[in-house]
């Protein structure tokens, strides 16, 4: 094993690849000068393993490592360097297990040509590739997919999902959603555009994996304002606003929205904004979601994460390293949740 990233979620997975048995971790890549030289298990807050973190591209793609976990963030970089990059690893015969670039959740919603790029290396390095997330990657398309194995005939799939944030200290997600800024606009049915391509592989895995055609996607955002002021360690949030926010997302097949997606990202705890998952006052949870599926029969599912004060994160690390062994199996190519199952260990 190589890994590659020691951001929050990074070091998450970088935890949970020295506590494997089954795993061993030979290469680490870092970005920070700080962290060149030093051992990845300090780095990761333990005992020394005996693997110097390097920042040498050249040399971590020399490595023999059967696989590489890249969870190195995409926030400032070009994606066709991130792309790139991934086809190096790849045609040097290394897996890829990756949660960086939303899109990768399901690689056939890509455009063509980079699509065609990461299979080709793949073939040259006889590697395979897997993308995954909690959400995007499973959740909220992944899951419903596989619960609707249950059913005949599926009609409408629903799928609401609330993010409680006030734990994050991450301020780029707190500036990317517009917490705490003023609306200069309408609160409701505010065109997502900015946030579409972030869900498009969501969108076109559910609409694959139930057999349908897409017509059209309308995307949509709602705000709610605060009724106080919050601090949080991401940023302050002032009375009237922003402190949650909705991103609605509706695919079209036959003339109808089969598909309604929806998220909420709260910032303050308590803020009660009316919208579908409600807060419940009584759980501990950090994240819901709510699957509806119309059909025979009906299924219903709700998913809760509970434990430490971001489970999404430890959710999403968990899902790439137990993914690692799969992949490590799978025939070279690129896989998506659609083909490839992914157990415990």
């Amino acid at each position: 094993m190589a890994h590659f990233g020691t951001g929050h979620t990074g070091m998450v997975v970088l935890r949970q690849l020295l506590q494997r048995d089954d795993l061993e971790l030979v290469g680490h890549l870092v970005h920070s000068p700080d962290k060149v030289g030093k051992d990845s298990g300090v780095l990761a807050g333990g005992d020394p393993v005996g693997v110097t973190a390097t920042d040498d591209f050249g040399a971590f793609c020399a490595l023999d490592a059967d696989c590489v976990t890249y969870l190195a963030t995409d926030f400032g970089r070009p994606i066709d360097e991130v792309i790139d990059q991934m086809c190096l690893l790849l045609a040097a015969g290394k897996n890829i297990v990756t949660t960086t670039f939303v899109r990768l959740v399901y690689a056939p919603s890509l455009d063509p040509e980079t699509l065609e790029k990461l299979q080709s290396a793949c073939t040259t390095g006889q590697s395979s590739f897997f993308g995954t997330g909690v959400s995007p990657g499973f959740t909220v398309d992944a899951l419903p997919t596989y619960c609707a194995s249950l059913c005949a005939a599926p009609g409408q799939v629903r799928v609401a999902e609330r993010i409680l944030q006030g734990t994050y200290e991450d301020p780029l997600s707190f500036a990317a959603l517009g917490f705490g800024r003023v609306p200069d606009g309408d609160l409701t049915n505010i065109p997502a555009d900015h946030w579409a391509p972030h869900f498009a592989g969501t969108m076109a895995m559910l609409a694959d994996g139930f057999g349908w055609q897409l017509d059209e996607v309308l995307g949509y955002q709602d705000l709610a304002l605060a009724d106080r002021d919050y601090e949080s360690a991401a940023g302050s949030i002032r009375q009237g606003t922003v402190g949650s926010v909705r991103l609605r997302f509706e695919g079209w097949v036959d003339g109808e929205p089969r598909l309604l997606l929806s998220w909420i990202y709260t910032m303050p705890d308590d803020l009660r904004d009316g919208w579908a998952p409600p807060l419940p006052r009584e759980s501990a949870a950090r994240r819901f979601t709510h699957i509806t599926i119309d059909a025979d029969p009906e299924i219903a599912v709700t998913v809760e994460l509970t434990g430490g004060e971001l489970p999404g994160v430890t959710a999403t690390a968990s899902r790439a390293v137990n993914a690692i062994p799969a992949v490590c199996r799978a025939a070279p190519t690129v896989h998506t949740a659609l083909d490839l199952v992914i157990t415990p260990a």
